[in-house]
């Protein structure tokens, strides 16, 4: 069960470590342009995704404690 479970974070952690640099991609381009990606409005979709949730002040949190972890683990 064990061997099960870490199978399964090691999947989650890659999918983390190859979504997160298109996401950020994304936002720069869309800053740039000043337009959606292809149909991809990523600054909107972020948006829209904090103010879904009555509490933005943890989400903000999270991502930030998100963002440090891939940054802490990425410098190893």
């Amino acid at each position: 069960m064990k061997k099960i479970l870490e199978k399964i974070k090691g999947i989650i952690t890659q999918g983390i470590e190859l979504a997160v640099p298109f996401l950020c991609l994304g936002v720069v381009i869309q800053l740039i342009t000043g337009s959606p990606l292809l149909g991809w409005n990523v600054v909107g979709n972020i948006s829209n995704a904090i103010g879904q949730f009555g509490q933005a002040n943890f989400i903000g949190v999270a991502a930030l404690l998100i963002l440090y972890s891939y940054i802490n683990k990425s410098s190893k």
